[in-house]
């Protein structure tokens, strides 16, 4: 990796996560999904000791739709000030068949956080949904629009330099998702090497669209990227 050089890419990023409604910690009768284990088959993200959680994936769900100019300008304002340094990400979440327009949060040190974040964003002209009756506790379908601070280590590989434990393989074409989830079923099935989390994706760079995945494992590797992408364009028709 001594050849490595730092990039960043706006892009987006398609993948699903198991959601439920949270009750506490957040403003009232706003609405607030958490995805409490965001990468299936990983454990203890942040910490070995249950009594240090944090929250890891929060999703503000807000009235309207707000532009990603919205969104960061609103963001850099509140952490000129905020305890935290929490990322903020647009984006949309559809679960049982409805979309959401949200916004997503990481890095809170703390439940607590929550709230003042949520007033925070308030005082920026953000309005947020109201709670529905019925609770969600479901996998929902994230869309999210985002900026990437990336360590490109290969041809088409990359390592996220914010991100902890991402890697992204660019594929050679435009993958939909019901086919994305069959490829990442198939190489997972001849897979022998260490487990991991997938995304689907895209950069945007020199004025074209670059197609990736995300590729999530808390050992990541240029060895584990070089062989994830092996194995999907085997795939890849």
């Amino acid at each position: 990796m001594t050849n490595s050089k730092i990039t960043e890419r706006y892009g987006n990023l398609l993948k699903e996560e198991q959601l439920v409604t949270m009750d506490e910690k957040i403003m009232p009768n706003t609405f607030v999904l958490e995805a409490p284990e965001p990468f299936p088959g990983f454990f203890n993200y942040y910490s070995e000791s249950p009594m240090d959680s944090k929250p890891l994936y929060i999703y503000l769900v807000v009235a309207q739709l707000y532009t990603l100019e919205q969104v960061t300008r609103a963001r850099q304002n509140i952490k000129a000030y905020f305890p935290s340094d929490f990322h903020a990400d647009a984006g949309t979440v559809t679960v049982y068949n409805k979309m959401y327009h949200v916004i997503r949060i990481r890095h809170l040190q703390k439940y607590d956080q929550i709230k003042d974040l949520q007033t925070a964003f308030m005082d920026e002209g953000i309005e947020f949904k109201r709670k529905p009756s019925k609770k969600i506790g479901a996998k929902g379908i994230i869309r999210l629009k985002k900026f990437f601070r990336l360590n490109e280590v290969g041809d088409g590989l990359y390592l996220d330099e914010v991100e902890k434990d991402h890697g992204y393989i660019c594929l050679p074409r435009f993958v939909k998702w019901a086919e994305f989830e069959e490829l990442t079923r198939k190489v997972k099935y001849n897979w022998s090497g260490s487990f991991f989390d997938a995304a689907l994706g895209h950069f945007h760079h020199n004025f074209e669209i670059e197609n990736m995945i995300r590729i999530y494992n808390p050992k990541i590797d240029l060895e584990l990227l070089h062989k994830a992408k092996q194995k999907y364009l085997e795939q890849i028709k």
